[in-house]
């Protein structure tokens, strides 16, 4: 593991430490587990873009060269 140096406001730093230890867990795991949570967001977002990216490029939709307005689009 890598040590890392973070810039936190004091009085968000104490509630953080307060509710890790309500959680029964230590603020180091907190910020490990985000980090995780976070990189597994990305990566997910990611291959789903590149899914419907795919789709779309396979779509068989031609517009017929029609531009709707926003009325058209938005007409009820």
């Amino acid at each position: 593991m890598v040590n890392v140096t973070l810039s936190v406001d004091e009085e968000d730093l104490k509630r953080a430490r307060v509710l890790a230890l309500e959680q029964g867990t230590s603020l180091n795991a907190v910020i490990r587990d985000f980090i995780k949570d976070y990189i597994g967001r990305t990566k997910r977002y990611r291959q789903v873009t590149e899914r419907i990216l795919r789709a779309a490029e396979h779509s068989r939709f031609d517009s017929g060269g029609h531009a709707w307005t926003r009325d058209e689009l938005y007409k009820r």
